[in-house]
């Protein structure tokens, strides 16, 4: 089950207006600067929302920028400045919207307006005239409503004390632990610490070596099945954490209390042994993705930004796959949804776009001779024509894949 079924967005950064379905595992494709992760941070304010509020500190753990307020705002030479910017999340038992003000001269975000509903029922509603508790009313019949502050959302005050439908509490409860990752190889290599506390991996990295051994304590046989992506450069065939060995590490390591050491089985026993430190890049990349999926204390929602990282076309292919396996074949108590960005037509060869699980958005900016002044991302899901079949699709392109036609540009806006 996806707990995001679909988003509406508005004046938020590049997207004016946007409304748009997700599958499990969805990419964004597109140029530089096309709006590709202002996505990402809409899905991340929209979580902040309904896990505390809109403070910079949450804002934060989630993995958006902290922009001033107003740059958060949509500013299109040919509109009005906005008061607000609106974000609208369907689930599938319930909906729930804010609109949130930022000020030029603002220091925090606001929320204007906010309102849930379960199912068709609304939960509460929040505006300028104050908040109302509608369906839950009689839950907390002494709730002050003037004690919510600005910056913090009502969900996440009430959320204790009201009965709603369970399916929509495990969704809304899923969706507020939402993060934005974004591996670094000099904080895997522990060259720099993320200051962020976020379990079980930090969104850049940090706390590999520890939540690896974690992983592999808890599922050993879940761990081995997603393990084996690592081994795809060829080079390595063991990977184990440990203490700090001044032999193999060098001083200037940060090791947080235990090391990620990597086995060259090509290197003679007593030197064959790497720390992260020295280990590849790509390498330490497909640690990560690994350990991210087997761990169980992962987000069942998340977004790998940039997953393509700096791995070689074909194990960008390889890691897009099975990320894609893991997602799609999850039993359904350890079913997540995925939302990534990358800028190699490689990644886009592993998605099987007949399987609406499965999703490609070309992103792209419109145009300045465009109506609606230019500049306005726009989100456009890669779909075969209507009733096109498989072998339809590969009789109509000659067997070639997605990246080979993402490459001799036909398809529009992915360049």
């Amino acid at each position: 089950m996806d707990v995001l079924k679909k988003l509406r967005i508005e004046r938020f950064k590049s997207i004016y207006e946007q409304e748009i379905e997700f599958g499990s595992v969805n990419l964004l494709v597109g140029p530089n600067g096309s709006g590709k992760s202002n996505l990402l941070e809409a899905l991340g304010v929209l979580s902040a929302a309904l896990s505390s509020g809109l403070e910079s500190t949450t804002l934060d753990i989630k993995g958006v920028r902290l922009s001033l307020p107003h740059i958060f705002k949509s500013a299109f030479k040919n509109h009005e400045l906005p008061k607000t910017f609106r974000l609208e999340a369907h689930f599938e038992h319930g909906r729930y919207d804010c609109s949130i003000r930022s000020g030029i001269n603002s220091q925090f975000l606001e929320f204007a307006t906010e309102a849930l509903y379960d199912g068709d029922a609304q939960v509460f509603g929040r505006s300028g005239h104050g908040t109302r508790l509608h369906s839950v009313a009689k839950d907390v019949p002494n709730f002050d409503k003037s004690l919510v502050p600005s910056t913090r959302s009502v969900w996440s005050v009430i959320e204790p004390l009201v009965r709603i439908s369970a399916e929509l509490r495990a969704e809304l409860d899923e969706f507020s632990k939402f993060a934005i990752y974004a591996p670094q190889t000099a904080v895997m290599r522990g060259l720099a610490i993320d200051q962020r506390v976020v379990e079980p991996l930090g969104l850049t990295g940090s706390g590999l070596a520890t939540a690896l051994a974690t992983t592999e304590r808890r599922d050993p046989i879940k761990f081995r099945n997603l393990m084996k992506i690592v081994w795809e450069p060829g080079w390595a065939d063991m990977i184990r954490p440990g203490a700090f060995d001044p032999q193999v590490v060098p001083s200037q390591v940060r090791s947080e209390g235990t090391v990620l050491y990597i086995r060259d089985k090509f290197m003679k026993g007593g030197r064959n042994l790497l720390s992260a430190f020295d280990a590849s890049e790509g390498t330490l990349y497909l640690i990560f993705v690994a350990t991210f999926l087997a761990h169980n204390l992962t987000p069942q929602v998340f977004s790998l930004d940039n997953i393509d990282g700096t791995l070689n076309p074909k194990l960008v292919r390889r890691v897009s796959r099975h990320l894609i396996d893991a997602i799609i074949s999850a039993e359904a108590s350890d079913k997540k949804q995925a939302f990534m960005t990358s800028h190699h037509p490689s990644s886009l060869d592993s998605f099987d776009i007949f399987d609406s699980h499965q999703c490609i958005f070309v992103c792209s900016r419109s145009s300045e001779n465009s109506a609606n002044g230019g500049g306005q991302t726009t989100f456009r899901k890669l779909l075969p024509p209507k009733d096109m079949t498989k072998e339809d699709w590969t009789l109509k392109h000659g067997a070639r894949n997605l990246s080979e036609l993402m490459l001799n540009d036909r398809i529009p806006g992915a360049l």
